[in-house]
């Protein structure tokens, strides 16, 4: 005899399910944020024959929409609960997906990735909002395998990717436009189950700036400065610079760029998963992990800024560099609990919120000049591809830098705010 399956149990079966697909959106969610430009740089400019500016612009243009919208998606997500806004979010993410690989003209493609900046906006916070009502008790080990699955739609923005569209007949346009329509069937299937679950009923809540006054605390400003810099400088150089720098300047092939990117993911992984547990071997002190974070970015910009001052273009001085920036740049969990350690408990929602903001639109205005400094200098153009020379790149790496000494003196004035009966 078949043992009978009770209804609970497989309404719980429904919902670990959905959940799961909700992770797969977050991969793709990943994937999006770091496929464009960064992996194909080159590939667009020489199909589209737009400066560094142009090209830069459509990362910075998903940063911006998905910067201003985590301002809202935390509230919409209280309000409507995390799967009703990913099912109206999916609708753009879905449609930016396909809409970009099938554009020919710089306004579309722009629009394109409006669509998916607001698309995209909705899923994380999402993603934390379901998994706390799923795994009440065993939230921390539930957002852990979300971020995981998240760094690894990164990864496979890089190498992966690049070896895929290098296969004959493949291109960028059809290898995005197919990564697009496994993000659409994912989603569909998510719509199917969605509507098989039970959903909490929506809350009345209103969105007011004033929610936000706890977050502009005078001692949160330098911890804002110091991580927003030091992702938007990791954020530039993996999704938008970094792989079209060792490209033209290192001279390394594609796929040989790409894995060290595909590394520089899985090292930021890493960095994020173990860093709240050498806090807690530490006895819970959060400050020598903050001035790691300061000077390690710094170290990580101003090691690449001397070799090009001094002409040098070994590959692996700046993959050291960036492996660094890795490590250092990517400690949220320990910046979180430093968060919570030095404000109400009921101010982390917006604190996080507001930070999470700045960090996004720090990487989307870093992203614009990073492409008008590579456009000061004129670049070669070998086989219908630009290739920027050095002075492009130190005017990069110089203003890295530069955010990066500010970054450095804004970990010196964070207090230690650990506490033995506290963990991460």
């Amino acid at each position: 005899m078949t043992e009978r399956v009770s209804p609970e149990s497989a309404e719980r079966r429904r919902v670990l399910v959905l959940l799961s697909l909700a992770f797969l959106l977050y991969f793709f969610a990943n994937f999006q944020r770091t496929v464009i430009p960064g992996a194909i740089f080159s590939d667009l400019q020489k199909d589209l024959d737009s400066s560094a500016a142009g090209i830069t612009a459509m990362g910075a243009t998903f940063m911006y929409v998905y910067a201003v919208s985590q301002l809202f998606s935390g509230v919409l997500a209280d309000q409507l609960g995390g799967y009703r806004l990913m099912t109206l979010g999916g609708i753009f993410f879905c449609g930016g997906s396909l809409l970009f690989p099938l554009c020919n003209s710089l306004p579309m493609l722009y629009a394109s990735r409006i669509l998916t900046g607001i698309g995209a906006s909705t899923i994380y916070l999402s993603v934390i909002k379901e998994s706390k009502r799923t795994f009440p008790g065993n939230f921390g080990p539930a957002m852990g395998v979300a971020m995981l699955i998240g760094y690894t739609g990164s990864m496979a923005a890089n190498a992966p990717f690049v070896r895929f569209i290098q296969i004959p007949g493949i291109g960028w346009r059809k290898g995005l436009l197919f990564t697009g329509i496994v993000l659409a069937g994912i989603f569909l299937l998510f719509l199917l189950l969605r509507f098989s679950v039970k959903m909490p009923p929506a809350q009345k809540s209103s969105f007011h700036l004033r929610v936000f006054a706890p977050a502009l605390k005078k001692h949160n400003i330098p911890l804002y400065l110091l991580t927003g810099f030091a992702f938007a400088i990791f954020y530039c150089l993996q999704t938008v610079a970094g792989k079209k720098f060792l490209e033209d300047y290192c001279h390394l092939t594609p796929l040989a760029a790409g894995w060290i990117l595909t590394a520089t993911g899985a090292l930021s992984a890493f960095a994020s998963f173990f860093s709240p547990i050498l806090s807690k071997l530490m006895g819970n002190r959060r400050r020598p992990l903050i001035l790691a974070m300061g000077a390690g970015t710094l170290l990580a910009t101003a090691g690449p800024l001397t070799a090009l001052v001094f002409h040098c273009s070994a590959p692996w001085i700046f993959a050291g560099g960036l492996f660094l920036l890795a490590l250092s740049a990517n400690m949220t969990p320990v910046f979180l609990t430093v968060i919570s350690e030095t404000n109400p408990p009921d101010a982390l929602g917006v604190c996080a919120s507001f930070s999470n903001f700045l960090a996004y639109m720090y990487v989307a205005l870093l992203g614009t000049f990073a492409g008008m400094l590579m456009d000061l200098f004129p670049p070669q153009i070998v086989e219908g591809i630009r290739t920027y020379g050095r002075n492009s790149y130190l005017a990069v790496f110089l203003l890295l830098t530069i955010l990066a000494v500010v970054g450095f003196l804004c970990s010196l004035k964070i207090k230690e705010s650990g506490r033995k009966e506290t963990s991460c």
